[in-house]
């Protein structure tokens, strides 16, 4: 019998970007994928690397993700524009352990420049909405100090639990690497006290 691929209903929140959390990648897709990680990695320092993926690396990469996917170990948020291009993804991997089920971690999150305010709001809600399907309630992400990713995530509600001075090294620099968390409850809060999902930049002394 012939394998049954299914997807979850696209979510059109616009004209202009369409949502899904799929449970099948095809050759197309990851290829895709791989294109927009490649295009972020040698514009910023939030995906660990810098130079492009070759395909072969980059598709061994997206069969391993779509393995995950299939045995519910991790879930895809993908963003299309209007021709139906990816633009943008997030992996959220929930923990396997009784006493860890609680936490989910946001293990990836790739968004082209272009579509990275609307990705941010319309997908940052999904994320959470996904996050509470779930039943988890605290979110955890690490990311390197070099970066813009740092301070986008805590203007959106994440704050600092720890760091590692020797994170990463490149090119003979050692870069520190901040783990970051929130809770569902309080993200939500901070939506309905002020209308928004973004927090003020907060001053040294209070981080």
């Amino acid at each position: 019998m012939p394998e049954t691929v299914l997807h979850t209903k696209p979510l059109q929140l616009d004209r202009v970007m369409q949502f899904d959390w799929p449970i099948y990648l095809s050759p197309i897709d990851m290829q895709q994928m791989i294109e927009l990680m490649n295009t972020v990695a040698v514009k910023e320092t939030t995906l660990g690397f810098h130079e492009p993926l070759d395909m072969s690396t980059g598709m061994a990469l997206m069969e391993g993700l779509q393995a995950d996917i299939k045995k519910g170990a991790c879930h895809l948020l993908i963003a299309r524009d209007s021709a139906q291009k990816i633009v943008g993804m997030i992996i959220l991997a929930p923990q396997a352990l009784p006493a860890r089920r609680h936490i989910v971690e946001f293990r990836r999150c790739v968004i082209d420049p272009i579509h990275r305010g609307q990705f941010l709001l319309d997908g940052w809600r999904l994320a959470l909405e996904k996050v509470q399907q779930l039943n988890c309630e605290v979110m955890i992400l690490d990311v390197r100090s070099d970066g813009k990713a740092e301070q986008l995530w805590r203007r959106m509600g994440f704050q600092e639990y720890g760091r590692m001075a020797d994170y990463a090294r490149v090119k003979g620099r050692i870069i520190t690497g901040y783990y970051l968390r929130a809770y569902v409850k309080d993200i939500l809060h901070h939506r309905e006290s002020h209308g928004t999902y973004w927090h003020r930049p907060r001053s040294n002394h209070e981080q």
